[in-house]
């Protein structure tokens, strides 16, 4: 494998990167997050999209998401 990313939905190499938000930024919070890391952050919501068929792919940092679900 190349090492290029391909979109999900086409197969097509024509990927932009982006950020997904409206107002503000948007976050990942998992359900069973402590109360505390509920409460004061979450894992931001990366983006791209195909600029061939349209397709939007979202991503998040597992490791910020491992670390709000970890126990005091």
């Amino acid at each position: 494998m190349n090492g290029e990313r391909k979109c999900l939905r086409c197969g097509g190499i024509n990927l932009q990167a982006g950020s997904f938000q409206s107002t503000g930024k948007i976050y990942f919070r998992p359900k069973s997050a402590k109360l505390t890391s509920a409460l004061t952050g979450g894992a931001t919501v990366s983006a791209s999209t195909c600029l061939d068929c349209g397709y939007v792919e979202l991503a998040v940092d597992v490791d910020k998401v491992k670390s709000l679900l970890k126990k005091p």
